[in-house]
C-alpha cells in the first residue's frame, strides 16, 4: 500500500510521455500550433486526471481548486513545493495514515467481536464451546476427518469488511491439523459434497499480530469451504 500511489503517478506520467514521444515522431509538419496544443492537453490532461483520481481512490483528499493553481505555477515555471522524493512520501505518508485509521476502526477487537455474533445469528449457525461459528450452507454424507486424515477443499477466506485475503483456484489438499486451530475444528466438523462456512475469531486464527500485508491484528477469519473429499490416514498392520 505504501508504494501504491508512487506507482501509479509513474506509471500514468511515465505513459504521458511514451505517448507524446510517439506523437512527435509522427507528427506531420502541417500539423498547425493549436492542434499540437489540444493534442498535448488531450495527452497530458487525460493522464494527469487518471493520477489524481488514482490518488483520491486511495482515500487522499485534495483540493482540486488550489491544485489547478499550482499545476499552472509550475507550468509557468514556479518552484514546485516539494522535491520528487518528498512529494511521494508525503502521499505515502497520508495513505498509510488512512489505512492504519480504518484498520485501527474496522478491525478492533469490539468491531471484530460484533461480526462474530451476526455470523452466530445467521440461521443454521451454532457457535462451538472455543468460540468458533459454524453455519451449514449445504450438509454432506459420510465421515467426517479426524486428525491424522487429509482433506480435498475448495475455499474462499475473506476479512470482516468482505475483502478476500486468500482463494483456493482449483482443489487443494491438506492435513487437517497443519492449519491454524480454528480451520482445523471446522474440518473436522464438514463432511464430503457439503459447503460450510466458518467464522474463525482472532484467538483461533492469527491472534493479535496477524499477518503483516494480508491480515490485521485481532482480525476475524471468514471461510466457505466446499469439502470434497476425506482421505483417512493411513493405517498400518
Amino acid at each position: 500500500m505504501m508504494k501504491f500511489a508512487k506507482h501509479i503517478v509513474i506509471a500514468a506520467c511515465g505513459l504521458a510521455a511514451s505517448v507524446m514521444t510517439a506523437g512527435a515522431q509522427t507528427a506531420s509538419v502541417a500539423q498547425t500550433a493549436d492542434s499540437v496544443t489540444a493534442a498535448a492537453a488531450t495527452v497530458l490532461g487525460t493522464a494527469l486526471k487518471g493520477s489524481i483520481d488514482n490518488i483520491e481512490g486511495l482515500g487522499v483528499k485534495l483540493d482540486r481548486a488550489q491544485l489547478k493553481q499550482m499545476l499552472a505555477d509550475i507550468i509557468d515555471g514556479a518552484q514546485p513545493a516539494y522535491s520528487y522524493e518528498r512529494a511521494y512520501a508525503i502521499i505515502d505518508d497520508a495513505v498509510v495514515s488512512l489505512q492504519r485509521h480504518y484498520v485501527d476502526s474496522v478491525f478492533s477487537k469490539e468491531a471484530q467481536q460484533a461480526f462474530i455474533d451476526k455470523a452466530a445469528a445467521e440461521e443454521g449457525a451454532t457457535v462451538t464451546p472455543t468460540g468458533l461459528v459454524f453455519q451449514v450452507i449445504v450438509e454432506g454424507e459420510g465421515v467426517t476427518p479426524v486428525s491424522g486424515d487429509d482433506v480435498v477443499v475448495n475455499y474462499v477466506g475473506a476479512l470482516s469488511d468482505g475483502s478476500e485475503f486468500d482463494r483456493s483456484s482449483s482443489p487443494v489438499t491438506f492435513d487437517v491439523d497443519r492449519v491454524v486451530p480454528g480451520f482445523s475444528e471446522g474440518l473436522k466438523m464438514m463432511r464430503p459434497g457439503g459447503r460450510y462456512r466458518i467464522v474463525i475469531p482472532a484467538s483461533l486464527g492469527y491472534g493479535e499480530r496477524g499477518v503483516p500485508g494480508d491480515i490485521p491484528p485481532n482480525a476475524a477469519l471468514d471461510f466457505t469451504v466446499d469439502m470434497l473429499q476425506v482421505v483417512p490416514k493411513p493405517t498400518y498392520q
